[in-house]
């Protein structure tokens, strides 16, 4: 089973499960669902007790430093 992360869009607090694609100390790549696709999204953070934050049509994403 791939690796998953809840993630949380800032803007309307809706939270959604991601595949992980990809991960690094700094950098996050994921997929997540979007209406009937999936879209690839990168969260990242200068800071590696921080969360992961990613941007995307406006919208801003979070992913929890422990994911």
């Amino acid at each position: 089973m791939p690796a998953m992360v809840k993630v949380t869009c800032t803007n309307n607090d809706r939270v959604v499960e991601a595949k992980i694609l990809s991960r690094s100390m700094k950098r996050l790549l994921v997929e997540v669902p979007a209406g009937p696709g999936k879209m690839e999204l990168v969260l990242t953070r200068d800071d590696i007790g921080k969360p992961f934050v990613g941007r995307m049509a406006g919208l801003e994403f979070t992913a929890p430093a422990s994911s």
